[in-house]
């Protein structure tokens, strides 16, 4: 049967996007899960092992940027068929995130309850979750050996391989994690539990990623490709990673003081922001699978000396998931109350949830177009301007702006998603132009 160049393309966008969105999915999952088990041990374990992730994630997201310069390399070289250096990127890659992990466990597990003394929340919940976080820091080389070896195996086009390894360490944390909290065959640790549940579950992850990259028939990843340094190795995929972690910590420091502004609005709007957020980040599973494909085609098609068919990918995956996350919008605006009320009854948290969930519709056609061209520039190696687009979006727009609405002028929590909506839309605009421009290919 005779195929379609354009066919072609769609399959492989799609091949490589449904793995990474079941990928998502199933991590979205194991936090449900275990909010609804810690939660049965009462509000204090709850609200602690919710600050602890969240620290200790925030950080180490940070971090696992490198395994975004590493996947942008791997992408090229893999497509040009230099499996050799794709190797050494992979490895190199690895040691840098034990290395930095490590150097992360260290400074967490000292400086954890200070930093939890700075928020509001009782001493009884910071005491707590001081105790968790030390637990979930322990564990961060193996997190960010696990995050940067499957954004490898991403990189060469294998998300469903990397989904498997992810679907291994979910099962493996809930698994655990039930045990550990409720006493099922092991000893009743509690919140605790939960905590060492994630950890295992992540040198569970981190062990089957190196298995599997030194079984990869192209790659067979050994010891001395991760612990021999390679000082030129490094140095590039620091060139591409560096810009990378820097917009992680723009984003994630952002949110963090986007959450504190909003806290001032009262307890009805902001517990209705909180909900509204989680049926948001429904919407950030696809964009994220088209992310990588984009990131991952590009920087194949580039290795392989065929820049006019990347950025046909580029274009084509932005099409397809402009129209899909568009459609998406349409029907969570339309089903926006029914969503709002799985979380809460109370009619007032309804109301106001049921609006900011209707306004983020509006950020879901820009959204797409931030995920598939960011992706596709960092799978040109261009990681800069995705960095510059989303400080300035965070920093210079939406907390400038959110502060004068909400904390000077006192508008209600629909205005912080309406000046959101407008910060993507400036985003996209500027991210098209950077692409449509080609200066990247300089």
């Amino acid at each position: 049967m005779i195929v379609s160049i354009g066919d072609y393309m769609r399959r492989q966008i799609i091949k490589l996007v449904w793995p990474v969105i079941l990928e998502g999915a199933g991590i979205m999952a194991v936090g449900v899960l275990l909010t609804a088990m810690v939660g049965r041990l009462g509000a204090v374990p709850l609200a602690a092992v919710g600050l602890a992730t969240m620290l200790q994630f925030s950080t180490a997201m940070v971090f696992a940027a490198a395994g975004t310069g590493a996947a942008a390399i791997v992408a090229r070289e893999t497509g040009a068929g230099n499996w050799q250096e794709a190797r050494n990127i992979i490895g190199q890659a690895i040691l840098l995130g034990a290395v930095l992990g490590t150097g992360v466990a260290a400074i967490g597990w000292f400086a954890a309850e200070f930093v939890l003394n700075l928020t509001a929340a009782e001493p009884e919940v910071i005491g707590l979750a001081g105790s968790l976080v030390k637990i979930a820091f322990m564990f961060t080389p193996l997190f960010l050996i696990m995050s940067i070896g499957t954004a490898a195996l991403r990189g060469m086009g294998k998300t469903q391989t990397a989904f498997y390894i992810t679907l291994v360490s979910n099962i493996s944390a809930i698994g655990i994690a039930y045990a550990l909290v409720f006493g099922h065959g092991l000893p009743a640790m509690g919140p605790y539990g939960a905590a060492w549940g994630m950890g295992v579950a992540q040198l569970t992850g981190a062990l089957v990623v190196l298995l599997v990259l030194n079984r990869q028939q192209k790659v067979q990843l050994s010891w001395r490709h991760v612990l021999v340094v390679r000082s030129k190795v490094i140095a590039r995929i620091m060139d591409i990673s560096v810009p990378a972690a820097l917009e992680q910590l723009a984003m994630q420091s952002g949110r963090m003081v986007f959450t504190f502004m909003l806290a001032g609005v009262g307890s009805m709007q902001f517990a209705a922001h909180q909900i509204a957020t989680q049926i948001e980040s429904m919407s950030f599973l696809p964009g994220f699978g088209f992310s990588v494909a984009s990131m991952t085609l590009v920087g194949q098609y580039l290795g392989k000396g065929m820049p006019h068919r990347a950025i046909q990918f580029a274009w084509l995956t932005n099409k397809i998931a402009w129209l899909s996350m568009t459609a998406a919008g349409v029907i969570i605006f339309i089903f926006a109350r029914e969503l709002t009320t799985l979380f809460i009854d109370d009619p007032q948290v309804t109301h106001w949830g049921t609006l900011c969930v209707m306004i983020a519709v509006l950020e879901q056609p820009t959204l797409a177009i931030c995920f598939v061209l960011g992706g596709a520039l960092r799978g040109a190696g261009d990681t800069r301007w995705p960095m510059y687009v989303t400080t300035m979006g965070v920093w210079l727009i939406r907390l400038p702006l959110v502060y004068l609405f909400i904390c000077v002028w006192g508008y209600d929590i629909t205005a912080a998603w309406y000046i959101t909506a407008g910060d993507f839309l400036i985003r996209g605009a500027i991210l098209w132009w950077r692409f449509d421009s080609r200066k990247w290919a300089k």
